[in-house]
């Protein structure tokens, strides 16, 4: 027996289809985004592997809207920087720190230039050496650019790199470098945001209660701060919050990224307003926390 699909069905069918595709697209997030800062309106994503740069739009509740699209080049030797003079991308979460002018530049880097944060904690950490990693453009020369053709820099057109200006705010916006963007349900970094932002605030709680075997224990033995390890951090922490008659912390400003080419690694940057009985600070503090054993730890923690 034939079966013959009527057009008013087949019409029908393709609205549902396309309607569903529409559906699970929009319900998909960047993975490694978890939350942003209440400052951070806009956020940038590189993707090493097919060379575009997105731009995303913070829209309600943690949505992220991709509101534009580039193309780039990237290090003549790929991604995943970790020697200086490798000529590779690094993969990571880094901040725009400042922004350099056509009269500041050589015409090698085009008519403008962001600077990142390359080394960051993370990189540091692990001993990754370099520096000098820059969102730029183009020499007024260049007509077409392959994929891997910079000296680790992420390259756009003199076009596109002031098109993405006004998306770049100095000293906050972040740039998240991934080989490729893996996206996720919101309901499932919903729910890793939940899990992290609560081991997050029971570390402050555990601060605040003056116990230093609880607060202690929100710590790797893997912790550095860049000076003190595990168990120096340990002896400076008793005797600092020893002699405290009272702790009072809180946070705002929560940013939190799923680090790109780690499992369970995520990072963490608020702002933290702290007092005690003889000591009050403001500022900026980032931490790395890690899953050991099926519970997040903090393996890094510097403020400023």
């Amino acid at each position: 027996m034939k079966f013959v699909v009527s057009k008013t069905f087949a019409l029908t069918l393709s609205f549902f289809l396309a309607s569903f595709s529409w559906h699970v697209k929009a319900n998909l997030q960047p993975a490694s985004i978890l939350d942003l800062p209440a400052k951070d309106k806009y956020l940038l994503v590189a993707e090493m592997e097919t060379g575009r740069l997105y731009a995303f739009e913070k829209g309600s509740g943690m949505r992220l809207n991709k509101v534009a699209e580039y193309p780039i080049s990237i290090g003549k030797q790929g991604y995943d920087k970790r020697i200086e003079g490798d000529a590779k991308t690094p993969i990571g979460v880094y901040r725009v720190t400042s922004h350099l002018t056509d009269a500041q530049l050589d015409d090698f880097y085009g008519r403008a230039a962001f600077p990142l944060n390359y080394p960051n904690a993370w990189d540091r950490l692990n001993g990754y050496t370099g520096s000098g990693i820059w969102l730029h453009g183009e020499p007024t020369d260049k007509k077409t650019r392959p994929l891997r053709d910079s000296d680790g820099c992420i390259v756009l057109s003199n076009e596109d790199i002031f098109k993405v200006q006004k998306y770049l705010d100095v000293g906050y916006t972040k740039v998240v470098s991934v080989p490729k963007v893996e996206w996720k349900n919101s309901e499932d970094i919903a729910q890793s945001r939940a899990e992290i932002t609560q081991a997050i605030d029971g570390w402050r709680k555990d601060w605040m209660s003056k116990s230093h075997r609880r607060y202690l224990s929100n710590y790797s033995k893997e912790f550095s701060d860049s000076e003190k390890n595990y168990s120096q951090w340990d002896s400076y922490k008793k005797r600092v919050n020893g002699s405290k008659r009272f702790i009072k912390v809180k946070l705002s400003d929560l940013g939190l990224y799923a680090y790109p080419g780690q499992d369970n690694l995520v990072m963490a940057e608020f702002y933290q307003d702290y007092r005690s009985s003889n000591y009050r600070s403001k500022g900026w503090k980032r931490q790395l926390w890690k899953k050991e054993n099926g519970e997040w730890k903090i393996v890094f923690e510097k403020g400023g």
